[in-house]
């Protein structure tokens, strides 16, 4: 597969996507964050992760935040800019389904990719 392009001329280039989930302590954190419920089946996760690093050529990320926009996954590109690919509600629809999670994911880079 050939390296990404960025589909318009002088777009920044993605760099990284950084999965954000709830910074709760406990067992009620764990089941309360939609995107930690992914990211926690190990195995699975990290196929995804080298997937995503061989077809857009971007690292994933993952980091804690209590600010009031997580879980999500944000796109991070080249020119310091970030942008939101999937919110809490595109993440509780996954359910926790890593597959519904990749093809949401994959759909939604569509548009900034």
């Amino acid at each position: 597969m050939e390296a990404y392009q960025p589909q318009y001329e002088g777009s920044p280039n993605p760099v990284a996507l950084v999965g954000v989930h709830l910074a709760k302590k406990g067992l009620s954190g764990a089941i309360a964050c939609d995107f930690k419920r992914i990211s926690r089946k190990k195995a699975q996760f990290k196929a995804l992760t080298t997937a995503y690093k061989a077809d857009y050529g971007v690292d994933f990320e993952l980091t804690a935040s209590a600010t009031g926009k997580e879980p999500c996954v944000l796109a991070k590109f080249d020119d310091g800019s970030t942008a939101m690919l999937l919110d809490a509600r595109d993440l509780a629809l996954a359910a926790g389904d890593i597959k519904k999670f990749d093809k949401t994911l994959r759909a939604k880079m569509l548009f900034f990719f």
